[in-house]
């Protein structure tokens, strides 16, 4: 085989790449040989790249929480270290590559983190156990260690059981599927219908203090009232299955917020019948 051609290297250009990856690839980036690139790094007694010989500790805490974030290879020209380096921490952690890992939306989890487990929340989510640690520590939250005999905050999730199935509500709320079920029948909550959990779930969603008004006056002018979308409006009443209003509304009225169905040309709130004032009492 014929020997590779001398090149006369211009070490000012490549010195400082010496150690910081390995003499293969540097020497395919030079063009030369890689005894070239090994006598040179020898010649400045610099070690060679890689876990077992890096010419200096990294403090990985200053990157850790980029990993898997990057590609591997521009997390290594960040540190300075080798790809094997940057790989070989990674999986350490169990953190997905870049490339394969799908982007959470930290800000629909974060409140749950001091309440689950790393690898509880990380199966909720779909990711690497690795990757909630890493948010954790970013964001100064203390390991939880699960308790599963902790007295829960009930008033917190009740509005969710019936709802939401009782293996997930256990993991979101760190206890078992047992004590779901025990307090299920305590509140005497067994199956819900399709139009019980939508009212149940409107619990901490502001739709309360208005569905009673759904179909009591046209999509639209409940829209004005309440400041949202027509559509959220229909949407909203086609799911707990309340047929829209059926007759003719006065241009310019407003609705009785007592709901009775009576259009208002005035500025009051109600049409002052006994039971819409006790009605709007009540949601007020």
């Amino acid at each position: 085989m014929a020997r590779k051609a001398r090149i006369t290297i211009d070490w000012s250009l490549w010195d400082d790449h010496l150690g910081k990856i390995t003499d293969k690839e540097l020497a395919k980036k030079i063009g030369s040989s890689l005894a070239a690139v090994s006598n040179r790094r020898k010649l400045k007694g610099i070690p060679a790249a890689g876990e077992r010989g890096a010419r200096s500790s990294i403090d990985w805490s200053d990157w850790d929480s980029m990993l898997g974030t990057v590609e591997d290879k521009h997390l290594a020209e960040k540190v300075g270290c080798s790809l094997a380096s940057v790989l070989l921490r990674r999986r350490k952690f169990g953190i997905p590559a870049f490339s394969k890992r799908n982007g959470v939306n930290w800000e629909l989890w974060d409140e749950l983190i001091p309440d689950m487990s790393d690898s509880e929340l990380a199966k909720k989510i779909g990711c690497a156990p690795g990757s909630v640690r890493v948010r954790r520590e970013k964001l100064g939250i203390k390991k939880f260690h699960l308790d599963l005999r902790k007295k829960v905050d009930w008033s917190k999730w009740e509005s969710k059981i019936g709802v939401v199935k009782d293996k997930d509500l256990a993991l979101m709320i760190g206890c078992t599927v047992g004590a779901i079920s025990a307090h299920k029948k305590k509140l005497g909550i067994g199956v819900l219908s399709e139009k019980e959990k939508v009212k149940r779930q409107s619990m901490n969603d502001g739709w309360a203090k208005w569905d009673h008004m759904l179909g009591r006056c046209p999509d639209d002018v409940l829209a004005e009232a309440m400041g949202v979308s027509r559509s959220k409006v229909g949407v909203r009443r086609m799911r707990l299955m309340i047929a829209n209003y059926p007759l003719t509304w006065t241009e310019g009225a407003k609705p009785c917020l007592g709901g009775c169905g009576k259009s208002l040309l005035n500025s009051d709130s109600t049409c002052g019948a006994e039971g819409c004032l006790a009605k709007l009492e009540e949601i007020s």
